[in-house]
């Protein structure tokens, strides 16, 4: 029987919409990042940052390696511990405990998880006025449950969410939790829910919109047509942005890195190659895309700015997962187990038989000259010293766009064929 439905919802658009939030005038490069955060992060909001990288490198790992090695894919870190942390305030004993672990948050208790998650949004929403953000939660349940109280309280207080009774019996009902989910993605994800099963009693959405343009934007009329190499030896015809610039980046025996601000470069897209061109992607992830790793790496990036070459491809597509056995294998195994799990927190009876049926995941990304919103990819070619370094993105590559004051991951993806 199911009983309890989580899905989550996020979006990547970009919008390419004039230059009203770029900075297009600079004729060499941008300056170094001097955005800073309108104040420093809490102690409590650090560990629930360090705690979200590390969720994200490991989901980020376990998805790739499960799904096609050929297929783009995108999440969002943020959106997904989001909906869990959520979903967390209904939990009890052992099933509260394996989802706190399973999002690395063992060292906070449910009121500075919640304070942080509250506090993080807010810093986000508001830290870069070249960005435009949405961070939207909302919880829909069958109209014959009684919420409890205390679970009510505290996901409006600190999540901001919407909380709405509906009959789930009724075809209608589905349209309304869409229309909401298109009204906060700006129409690009329009159909979440494709049924509601009369046994369930619970939808928890959250829906992330990110737009932001280059802090300098490609040259439309230095665009030109290129091919990209897949890793089956295959090629694709792309249309490939360039422009030569001072950007922040980093070379090892493991890989190739630059960093494209947006913004007053706050938020910034992390380009990431492996420095050998035969290794394939996945096994480049799994080795090297670690926490550790790319904390080392970007704290060893080039301060003074180096002036470097990109070729970028230009892309757009979509993505959708069902997280349930990737969640399963961190360890939240018994919050989808209906004999087990127990939310009884959920329900104002308190009724144990709740069990979490779906976790759903879309996102949408566009990239263009204008700017992105979770997207890019570097191909690297190491120049001799005399010559600046040259990045061409002409073979799968993944991109991570993350805050970086306070390190928070908004998304993280692999771009395998920018064709399809």
């Amino acid at each position: 029987m199911k009983l309890f439905s989580t899905a989550l919802v996020l979006l990547l658009p970009v919008f390419l919409l004039g230059s009203a939030f770029s900075c297009s005038e600079t004729a060499v490069g941008p300056e170094p990042p001097s955005g800073e955060l309108p104040r420093e992060l809490t102690p409590t909001e650090k560990l629930l940052v360090e705690a979200d990288q590390k969720f994200s490198y490991e989901l980020f790992s376990r998805i790739t390696q499960q799904e096609s090695e050929q297929e783009n894919l995108m999440i969002s870190p943020l959106s997904i511990s989001m909906a869990l942390a959520m979903t967390l305030n209904g939990a009890e004993g052992e099933t509260y405990d394996a989802m706190r672990e399973a999002l690395f948050l063992a060292g906070l208790d449910l009121e500075e998880i919640n304070s942080s998650f509250q506090s993080l949004r807010e810093l986000l929403l508001t830290a870069d006025s070249g960005i435009e953000m949405i961070i939207a939660n909302s919880i829909w349940h069958a109209d014959h449950f009684a919420v409890n109280p205390g679970f009510r309280e505290r996901i409006t207080t600190f999540y901001d969410a919407e909380v709405t009774g509906l009959n789930f019996e009724d075809a209608a009902s589905r349209g309304v939790i869409n229309n909401w989910v298109e009204q906060k993605t700006n129409g690009r994800i329009d159909e979440l829910v494709e049924e509601i099963d009369p046994d369930q009693i619970m939808f928890l959405v959250n829906a992330l919109y990110f737009m932001g343009d280059w802090l300098r934007e490609f040259d439309p009329e230095e665009t030109y047509t290129a091919r990209f190499r897949r890793e089956d030896n295959t090629t694709a015809e792309v249309d490939m942005m360039t422009q030569k610039g001072l950007f922040a980046t980093y070379f090892n025996e493991h890989v190739q890195m630059i960093e494209l601000p947006y913004g007053d470069s706050l938020f910034t897209m992390t380009l990431l190659l492996p420095a050998d061109p035969a290794l394939p992607l996945n096994q480049f992830i799994d080795a090297q895309v670690k926490e550790e790793n790319l904390r080392s790496w970007r704290n060893s990036l080039s301060v003074d700015m180096r002036e470097s070459t990109i070729h970028l491809p230009s892309f757009e597509f979509e993505y959708d997962i069902e997280l349930n056995e990737v969640l399963k294998a961190m360890g939240m195994e018994i919050a989808f187990d209906e004999f087990s799990a127990d939310f009884s927190g959920l329900s104002e009876a308190g009724q144990r038989n709740i069990f979490i049926d779906e976790v759903m995941h879309k996102t949408f990304i566009r990239v263009d000259e204008k700017g992105t919103e979770a997207a890019a990819a570097t191909s690297v070619g190491m120049m001799p010293t005399s010559m600046p370094p040259m990045i061409v993105a002409d073979r799968p590559f993944v991109f991570i766009i993350y805050e970086r004051e306070s390190g928070a991951n908004l998304f993280m993806g692999r771009v395998m064929d920018p064709s399809q």
